[in-house]
């Protein structure tokens, strides 16, 4: 790889990762070529997104930039997870994690935080962005029928009387 090709990198992913709302780093020594397929495929179903880089480059890509932070955690073969959807990124990682056990989670970072291994495990646990988002119109859906129902109900009462 020239410089001009690790220059592109570096600035790619940088820009990715810094419009991500949550990154996270996996170690996957002795993962085979399959589990590390089938990983970016479960990723890709989530619309969260993997790069596998040298640490070096995704040190310079991080360099000036909230996710430093990250930088002790980037040693041996690490890769790099992110996604808009924390829930949808956590779910997928600790859903493969549980199958392959070679698959580590390091840290994570979320809101400007560093994020343990457990804290993401637990964020798998919630419901994802999309189902909250359901389940929160659907309580809304429900008090406006409720309203309704209840504006309804003195001339239903009316109605019942004059027959």
């Amino acid at each position: 790889m020239n410089k001009t090709q690790k220059a592109d990198l570096v600035s790619s992913l940088k820009d990715k990762l810094i419009s991500s709302a949550f990154v996270s780093i996996v170690h996957y020594r002795g993962m085979s070529d399959k589990q590390l397929y089938d990983l970016r495929i479960a990723l890709k179903s989530k619309n969260c997104n993997m790069k596998i880089a040298k640490n070096t480059l995704v040190k310079v890509a991080i360099k000036g930039t909230d996710l430093e932070t990250l930088t002790p955690h980037l040693n041996g073969p690490t890769a790099i997870l992110y996604s808009q959807d924390p829930v949808a990124l956590s779910k997928a990682l600790s859903d493969m994690v549980k199958k392959v056990e070679l698959l580590k989670i390091k840290i994570g970072y979320f809101n400007k935080l560093l994020v343990t291994e457990a804290a993401i495990k637990d964020m798998a646990k919630l419901g994802s962005l999309d189902e909250v988002r359901s389940s929160f119109l659907g309580v809304l859906k429900g008090a406006q029928s409720n309203f309704v129902r209840i504006l309804s109900a003195p001339e239903k009462g009316l109605a019942t009387l004059k027959q």
